[in-house]
């Protein structure tokens, strides 16, 4: 498994980027398993820079490229770099458990 992780903080706007921006394009990538949206209501820091989170999970590191070198892939690509430092982070991480 593997994982892809958009953080947004775009004040009081998030949820409406969110919703009207991101979420569509990411429910059109092929292979995903699973999508899931959260607001972040809380850190035991209270240091975390955003307001909600996406968590996309592929069966592997393969499959999730191919997903992101698709079409599909290819505009959510467009909108990170034209987002990035804009209030959306995105990380992947290999799940341990």
């Amino acid at each position: 498994m593997i994982k892809v992780t958009f953080f947004i903080n775009r004040g009081e706007e998030s949820q409406t980027y969110l919703e009207k921006s991101l979420l569509p394009l990411l429910k059109e990538l092929p292979d995903v398993l699973r999508l899931e949206a959260a607001e972040i209501v809380a850190s035991a820091s209270g240091n975390i820079n955003a307001r909600m989170m996406v968590d996309v999970l592929f069966e592997d590191e393969t499959r999730m490229n191919l997903a992101f070198a698709s079409a599909e892939g290819r505009r959510i690509s467009r909108e990170i770099m034209n987002s990035a430092g804009a209030g959306l982070e995105m990380i992947t991480a290999q799940p341990l458990v």
